[in-house]
């Protein structure tokens, strides 16, 4: 209660109390508001919000370039999840390559014709997995394609044509039946010398696949994950679009953009002959192979494969480009969720595009 007298003061002494009793009041209002506003009970204006920031990182993994867009609110929590997701690749690099020799891969390939060889869990699961995208795709994708990729000159990037008799050799030692897994031991034996594995077409789809899984694991709701041009997941939408935009590169001009593709939540995988290749006798021969055959393949020069599995995505990939648009379209008549892009020499010259599933 205020003293008597304040309240019956008049004139210059009434206005100077009044003056006081306003100031205290606002100061109490203003101390109010400030705690309400941080207790969360007073909605805070979107205006006054922080925007999510971007973070972006490139890395130099699996002979290739391993890039990752994220965004958050806290730049610092996206760069620890790039992070985490950068070691997840490099670990399955010094895992899975066939051009270290001390990866695990490689010991398998020396020792398992001889004896078996017990896995880690999660590369015999991968492993696993490998085969039976071989034998759902009919031997178009085959992880036991190494023998030829050798044979043809591909793995040091000396192209040669093998001989015919070399050749059929090479073939007695291809084919994914010759790959024996045994899932209660976490085994793997080859049934005769000389056959490898070789999971360059289908491991940089996985190390996407595992990193957008460790971004999302860590909180991270919207990202980009790719390899290279060649195997990408998209992980939500940049803020304030509806996708991210995936430009899809002519196979016989790559400076020049054939279209634009949006993605949201899913991954998109290209292979073509532009990757490598070599000429011989007035014949260019691309790097993808036809296991079931032992020779590249002719005909169809790039497939673009729209899905939600990284994994899935690189190795239709490579494996509608062995099929043929024909096979290619009955294939996909059981896989609804996949589109494809398949581009080819056109007889009279041009660029030629089959597009299935769209």
């Amino acid at each position: 209660m205020l003293p008597v007298t304040s309240t019956i003061a008049t004139g210059k002494k009434a206005k100077e109390v009044l003056r006081r009793m306003i100031g205290k009041f606002t100061i109490m209002l203003i101390g109010v508001l400030g705690a309400l506003r941080v207790s969360g009970a007073l909605p805070v204006s979107p205006a006054s919000q922080s925007q999510p920031v971007m973070y972006q990182e490139a890395r130099r993994l699996m002979w290739t370039k391993f890039e990752i867009i994220a965004y958050g609110p806290v730049r610092a929590r996206l760069a620890e999840a790039a992070e985490a997701a950068f070691e997840e690749i490099d670990r399955l690099d010094r895992q899975m390559s066939n051009y270290s020799e001390t990866s695990e891969l490689t010991y398998i390939n020396r020792n398992a014709a001889r004896e078996e060889v017990i896995v880690e869990k999660e590369l015999f699961d991968f492993l696993k997995l490998s085969i039976d995208c071989s034998r759902t795709t009919g031997g178009a994708f085959d992880i036991t394609v190494g023998p030829l990729i050798k044979a043809w000159g591909f793995f040091d990037n000396k192209g040669r044509v093998p001989e015919a008799g070399e050749l059929r050799s090479v073939m007695t030692r291809v084919g994914f039946k010759h790959v024996v897994l045994n899932e209660r031991a976490h085994s793997i034996r080859f049934d005769r010398e000389g056959v490898e594995l070789d999971l360059g077409g289908i491991a940089k789809g996985y190390a996407v696949d595992r990193a957008a899984a460790i971004l999302r694991a860590s909180g991270v709701t919207l990202a980009f994950v790719t390899s290279g041009s060649s195997s990408i997941c998209a992980i939500g939408a940049p803020p304030g679009q509806k996708a991210w935009r995936v430009e899809v590169n002519d196979p016989l001009d790559r400076s020049h953009k054939l279209e634009a593709i949006d993605l949201k939540d899913g991954s998109i995988s290209t292979s073509g002959c532009h990757e490598k290749t070599f000429e011989s006798g007035g014949k260019t021969y691309c790097h993808i192979m036809d296991p079931r055959i032992g020779r590249p393949i002719e005909g169809l020069i790039s497939a673009t494969i729209i899905t939600q599995s990284g994994v899935e995505a690189e190795v239709l990939s490579k494996a509608l480009l062995v099929m043929g648009i024909e096979k290619a379209r009955q294939f996909l008549k059981t896989r609804p969720h996949v589109r494809a892009i398949l581009y080819y020499h056109q007889p009279e010259g041009g660029l030629g595009c089959a597009r299935l599933n769209f």
